[in-house]
């Protein structure tokens, strides 16, 4: 079967790295002919790219709407974002005619590929149409104008009406589709997955505190909380460290607060990186810390680092919202779940599971609830999902 996948990301983010390689490379591995349409960075070419299948075709459609700077993302406006997105639309459009695939994969309701696949659909009136949500995007974007709003309303409700199967990677993704579609589209839960060749060894010994990923508090991940939450660690567990994986908007704003605390020489920064790289990171850490509060974009929110502790059999401190619970075992909810943005809260759990580690029992449980969302097993019920 050829599967084609309208992205609007590089391969350098989350959505692309932790969830849509993996699956596509899954499918592409079963005799599927996959190509994944990209975006290439405006300003830099990107260090290392994810792991992917010799079946595995990326074609890059144009250039990210933003560029990556010292302070975070600068972000295109106006005519000029406009521009942009129009022709990576249409280059995107071009490429699927090209390619012809049986199912086309909207990867996130976002105008440029929504207004791609619509473009495209004219010339390919056999080709099912299927759309992939892991975001509440009207809230996990940043939006500069009442215009940007309204195309981000258009695009959602216009990928529910031409899709005939959405996929959704949270309980709460669901009922917002079904909401507003039609409610004659079919609707399959399947949260983004992990699982990784390399061993995932814990150092239990390093008390070391981990969060990897986005470093953007507007897309709902409370970094702001890290350097208040590692000082108050710090007064208990002396010897505990922070390490940081990723990289994003508030980076330079969380250094300049670890610093104000005197925490510099206590964090370590890993920045950007592949999947290639979580093995190491992981070897190096001893907990996984995912910091959220109660809202529309973290209940939406699949959960990477709940995903990755399971694998890993590690501790996870977060909180009891969206897919987490279902995730991580009922027996250890107690045990891992902080007050929803609690600085802390957060901190006197991650003390408790310093001083008392997981025992075996409680490992494997981690490990074992993890083997139904490995990605041998999410793209099984993606491949479902697309014939």
């Amino acid at each position: 079967m050829k599967i084609a996948f309208v992205t609007t990301q590089s391969l350098l983010q989350p959505t692309l790295i932790g969830r849509i390689i993996p699956i596509a490379n899954e499918l592409s591995k079963k005799g599927n002919e996959v190509t994944v349409l990209i975006h290439e960075e405006q300003n830099s070419s990107p260090p290392s790219s994810p792991k992917k299948g010799e079946g595995l075709r990326i074609v890059s459609t144009g250039k990210n709407p933003f560029t990556r700077t010292d302070t975070g993302k600068k972000r295109q406006r106006g005519i000029r974002l406009a521009w942009t997105l129009c022709k990576n639309a249409v280059h995107a459009a071009r490429a699927l005619i090209q390619l012809r695939p049986e199912v086309i994969v909207i990867v996130k309701p976002l105008p440029e590929n929504v207004f791609a696949v619509c473009l495209a659909r004219i010339f390919l009136r056999k080709t099912k149409l299927v759309l992939d949500v892991d975001d509440f995007e009207l809230f996990a974007n940043v939006v500069s104008s009442l215009l940007e709003r309204i195309m981000l309303h258009w695009s959602e409700r216009m990928a529910c009406r031409i899709s005939s199967h959405i996929i959704v990677a949270t309980p709460f993704l669901g009922d917002h589709m079904q909401a507003i579609s039609s409610h004659t589209n079919i609707t399959s839960l399947i949260p983004t997955g992990y699982s990784s060749s390399a061993p995932l060894m814990p150092n239990n010994l390093a008390h070391t505190i981990l969060y990897i990923g986005s470093i953007s508090k507007s897309s709902g991940h409370r970094v702001d909380m890290l350097p208040e939450l590692l000082r108050d660690v710090r007064k208990e567990v002396h010897n505990a460290k922070l390490y940081i994986a990723g990289a994003g908007d508030d980076e330079l704003m969380i250094k300049n607060r670890i610093a104000e605390l005197g925490l510099t020489s206590a964090v370590t920064w890993f920045g950007r990186f592949t999947d290639s790289d979580i093995s190491e990171i992981i070897s190096q850490s001893t907990i996984i810390i995912d910091p959220i509060d109660d809202s529309i974009v973290n209940r939406a929110k699949s959960s990477f680092r709940t995903m990755l502790a399971c694998a890993a059999g590690m501790p996870i401190i977060t909180s009891n919202i969206g897919i987490r619970p279902f995730i991580i075992p009922k027996e250890l909810h107690e045990r891992f779940f902080a007050q929803t943005g609690d600085e802390q809260s957060y901190a006197r759990i991650c003390i408790e599971v310093l001083k008392n580690q997981l025992d075996n029992k409680e490992t494997a449980l981690l490990q074992h609830e993890a083997n139904s969302y490995s990605t041998e097993a999410t793209a099984t019920m993606y491949y479902n999902c697309l014939v």
